[in-house]
């Protein structure tokens, strides 16, 4: 999950606390929760223990909101639906800015609270349950926009995580305004002459979001299209696995910065003293997924001998891999077991002129390029060529 569908989650949030059907309600529910049966006023303490609990049940709602949208997500996962789900977010985030109109979406649902008290902090909890299914009609834009988001992360968890931002961008002022209720609540009621512009800034900000979502997945699409597979790729360019021509081959390769799994930087080129192996691969790759019990082994066996270093090369968000942090989960969910080094810029893969996937990549203990093959290794003649660098 990036920063930004985090950033936007947080303001989608804080837009629906800003909605025309909540923002006026806010008074009573500031009531609601500050006094007791007889209208007295609670202390403190009691304001924040209601306050809280109100929010936590809230914040349930959205994120088994979340967690159903993403595992359905996860289920479905593919650029094609999250373009869909980016374009019915530019939709939506045109209806909120008042751009265009969608009928259907105009029915407003208002609950019914004059006859509503908290009894304590199970009482405010259950308040707050009722409070995200009540007034979620009247935030659908907004709520149906961050939801197709939550979708697109691809899994259950993340997609609660994202809804339980938005819980917060849309908590963090109710709990402000009912802790210091004298004070505030009648600053809230000078925002409605803003309202307008207010909708129509989180509008267009949705919009964006949603073309942002569009483009980088229509990308992801273009990438994963034109390295489908090994064979597909090889086949284009007319070349068959095997050796592939290094003659062209700049030096700057050495200068490429890649980092870990844990976040630790590695320069190629001080990885003298013990000849490497490196291989670049993917994810989304089956020869390469169906070859890492044999790389696991590889990396083991020569970890112990301490003779060559064995590594593995991941290029996030090109070529059709996932985010890095997609794949660091992708990584952990699969076992993974062997190191993994980011090329996040794909500089690696294109100063050696990578053609397919897996590559293998061969350097002596001179940290010189000795070697690049295309293509599936078998075992046997992998060790014999890592015989040949010592």
């Amino acid at each position: 999950m990036d920063i930004a569908a985090v950033a936007s989650a947080l303001m989608a949030g804080l837009l629906s606390f800003f909605s025309p059907c909540i923002l006026p309600l806010i008074p009573i529910y500031v009531g609601i929760l500050t006094s007791d049966a007889n209208a007295e006023k609670l202390n403190l303490g009691r304001r924040v223990a209601h306050t809280v609990a109100f929010v936590l049940g809230i914040s349930t709602m959205f994120a088994i909101l979340g967690f159903g949208a993403g595992a359905l997500g996860g289920l479905l996962n593919n650029s094609v639906l999250a373009i869909i789900l980016g374009v019915v977010i530019v939709f939506f985030g045109l209806y909120v800015a008042g751009v265009i109109r969608i009928p259907f979406l105009e029915n407003e649902h208002r609950a019914d609270m004059s006859k509503i008290q908290v009894n304590g902090v199970l009482g405010a909890y259950l308040l707050g349950l009722a409070f995200s299914f009540g007034w979620t009609p009247c935030v659908g834009p907004i709520l149906g926009s961050i939801l197709a988001l939550a979708a697109e992360q691809g899994g259950a968890l993340p997609g609660a995580i994202l809804l339980l931002f938005y819980s917060l961008g849309m908590c963090v002022p109710f709990v402000v305004i009912t802790l210091a209720s004298d004070v505030l609540l009648s600053k809230v009621r000078n925002i409605h002459k803003y309202m307008p512009t207010i909708k129509r800034v989180g509008g267009i900000l949705i919009a964006i979001m949603g073309v942002w979502m569009v483009v980088t997945q229509a990308q992801n699409l273009a990438a994963k299209s034109k390295t489908a597979s090994t064979a597909e790729v090889l086949a284009a360019q007319g070349v068959s696995a095997g050796e592939a021509d290094t003659s062209n081959v700049s030096s700057a390769w050495k200068n490429v910065v890649t980092v870990d799994l844990e976040g630790n930087k590695h320069r190629l080129s001080d990885l003298k003293g013990k000849p490497v192996y490196f291989e670049f691969w993917g994810s989304w790759c089956t020869n390469c997924v169906k070859d890492m019990g044999n790389l696991s082994a590889l990396y083991h066996e020569h970890e112990q001998k301490g003779d060559v270093q064995v590594v593995s090369v991941i290029t996030p968000n090109y070529y059709g891999e996932k985010s890095a942090e997609d794949f660091k989960v992708w990584a952990q969910e699969n076992g993974v077991d062997f190191p993994c080094w980011l090329d996040e810029n794909a500089s690696l893969s294109q100063y050696l002129n990578v053609s397919g996937f897996p590559t293998s990549v061969f350097i002596d203990s001179e940290g010189n390029l000795a070697k690049v093959r295309v293509g599936t290794i078998e075992p046997e003649e992998l060790e014999q060529i890592l015989s040949e660098l010592q």
